[in-house]
């Protein structure tokens, strides 16, 4: 990290009036700026070895576990998107009768 950015980054958010901690208590720093953009990474389906890549890191893990905030995925809208797996009363095989 290049001399100095960390101060210029401080003073610039409290010039902003963004407080140093957020709710849940996690440091706002720089590299927070990092796990910002892995998180919106891989909101935006960018596959991982492609956020491995633009984030410069060596392993993929780094991208996935450490740079990406589950808390702000859309799990739940995952979880729409998959097929419905329960029949509906209309699809359900007609049996021959004799």
């Amino acid at each position: 990290m290049p001399s100095g950015l960390t101060r210029i980054y401080d003073r610039d958010m409290a010039a902003a009036g963004i407080p140093k901690r957020d709710e849940r208590n996690r440091v706002m720093a720089v590299h927070a700026l990092r796990v910002t953009f892995g998180t919106h990474l891989c909101a935006a389906g960018v596959p991982l070895r492609t956020a491995q890549a633009a984030m410069r890191h060596s392993k993929p893990a780094l991208a996935a576990n450490v740079y990406t905030d589950p808390k702000l995925l859309d799990v739940a809208g995952a979880m729409d998107t998959l097929p419905d797996l329960m029949p509906t009363p209309e699809a359900a095989p007609v049996r021959a009768t004799s």
